[in-house]
């Protein structure tokens, strides 16, 4: 049995739209990854350059070998130039999830 692995990664980008397109363009070519099971896409709220990516691997071995093939693959070079640093990159399993009560989401 695998366990999933979640991957954070947060990044300064040179130009929000820019980015933001060629994000949703490498997010289409990641869809076909091994291992691959979500990619949940975020822009800070006060920040217009600071962006941040939550992806959903199969288990730590497929996050590793993506993070590689990432490397060379066409389909990520618009992002990569985009991106003007790294702020945090770090792969994480679970400890424990919670959620809302239901009247407490109201």
């Amino acid at each position: 049995m695998t366990t999933p692995c979640l991957e954070l990664v947060v990044f300064k980008v040179k130009d929000r739209a820019r980015a933001r397109i060629a994000r949703r363009a490498a997010q289409d070519v990641v869809r076909n990854y091994e291992g691959f099971l979500s990619w949940s896409a975020y822009e800070a709220c006060d920040d217009a350059g600071l962006f941040a990516d939550v992806v959903m691997w199969r288990d730590l071995a497929t996050a590793k070998a993506a993070g590689q093939k990432v490397m060379s693959d066409p389909g990520f070079k618009a992002i990569m130039a985009e991106i003007d640093g790294l702020v945090s990159m770090a792969h994480y399993t679970a400890d424990r999830m919670v959620e809302a009560e239901t009247s407490a989401a109201a």
